[in-house]
């Protein structure tokens, strides 16, 4: 119907997505590759920052991704952290479709859901690449909120035979809330007292915190057995970057807006020590990790990502009914 626009809420994107974690990381391995192959329009995120406010943002990722016959739209995405002690998510978001042949919104939907789980998808393909030992029994998670909650499911496909969970968060009770809200059958849970003893005790770590700016800044227990998932950016210091064998999703788009990677660049003004990129590290244009060093994924979070996962959304929703059509909503 001309001017008409599909909405899909929260419930109908989760519904279309739960228990399709495999699926997923085969989604975002191929708009990974596709990226790389050049076949995507990628320009930098936008930052929408408050006088005087030095946590809240608002972030606009635009993207064009050249498959099933092209993808064009934006995630529009906010974090508030003190969101938190409201009572409510983090993050919220939306996603916005484009008709490629008028331009014309074509769907609106609920992005966080989407949000989470392309960035989980994203760090359990690295952790299947990287990591090396696809019978890994255990993971660290630092942080435990929305995100580390969905990447734990993630790696579960990934690495079927986890078994155990090392938690690190500032707050016990969120260490204790996410036990309670991830009941997997056959999976254990051990609290820590820090960093330190999470790396001790799990070869494979997730940091997905709300960390501005880097408090690791030395890892004793840092081996060369370890694979780091950087998802939050901004937990390790220049120092330990530099120590390790480092991949990310976009040089161009993770070495900016003070993240680990950035300030390293800016310490050393070169960026020879990032290895490639997940796109070439998926189809072994380099290997997987460096002898005597941990691997680091640095993942900034690529628009492309989102649009190929909500495209996917709106396919399934078309197949099944799903959603609302608001008929007259353009002009």
């Amino acid at each position: 119907m001309a001017g008409s626009v599909l909405v899909l809420g929260a419930g109908q994107v989760r519904a279309i997505l739960e228990d399709r974690e495999t699926e997923i990381i085969d989604i975002v391995k191929e708009a990974y590759v596709r990226h790389h192959e050049g076949a995507s329009s990628l320009p930098h995120s936008v930052f929408l920052r408050f006088p005087g406010n030095d946590t809240d943002r608002i972030i606009g990722l635009p993207a064009y991704l050249g498959v099933n016959g092209g993808i064009a739209g934006m995630k529009w995405v906010s974090s508030f952290p003190h969101n938190i002690e409201r009572g409510m998510e983090r993050a919220s978001a939306a996603v916005f479709l484009n008709e490629m042949d008028t331009g014309r919104v074509k769907a609106i939907l609920e992005g966080s859901i989407i949000s989470a789980k392309r960035t989980a998808a994203s760090a359990a393909l690295a952790g299947r690449c990287l990591h090396g030992d696809p019978d890994e029994k255990c993971v660290g998670l630092v942080g435990c909120g929305v995100i580390n909650g969905q990447i734990l499911r993630f790696l579960r496909a990934v690495f079927p035979k986890l078994a155990r969970v090392v938690l690190y968060d500032l707050s016990a009770a969120r260490m204790d809330a996410f036990i309670a809200a991830n009941p997997y059958p056959g999976v254990t849970y051990e609290k820590v007292r820090g960093v330190e003893e999470l790396f001790a005790a799990a070869r494979l770590v997730s940091f997905a915190t709300t960390a501005g700016t880097p408090y690791v800044h030395q890892l004793r227990a840092l081996t060369a057995e370890h694979t780091v998932l950087g998802v939050s950016l901004r937990d390790l210091a220049p120092e330990i970057i530099e120590s390790a064998y480092n991949v990310v999703d976009d040089f161009e788009h993770v070495c900016r807006e003070k993240t680990s990677i950035h300030l390293t660049f800016q310490k050393r003004g070169v960026n020879d020590f990032v290895a490639g990129n997940i796109a070439d590290a998926v189809t072994g244009r380099i290997p997987p990790r460096q002898a005597g060093r941990p691997t680091i994924f640095s993942p900034f979070g690529l628009g492309v990502l989102d649009i190929a996962l909500a495209d996917y959304v709106c396919r399934r929703a078309a197949e099944t009914g799903a959603g609302t059509v608001i008929p007259d909503f353009l002009p």
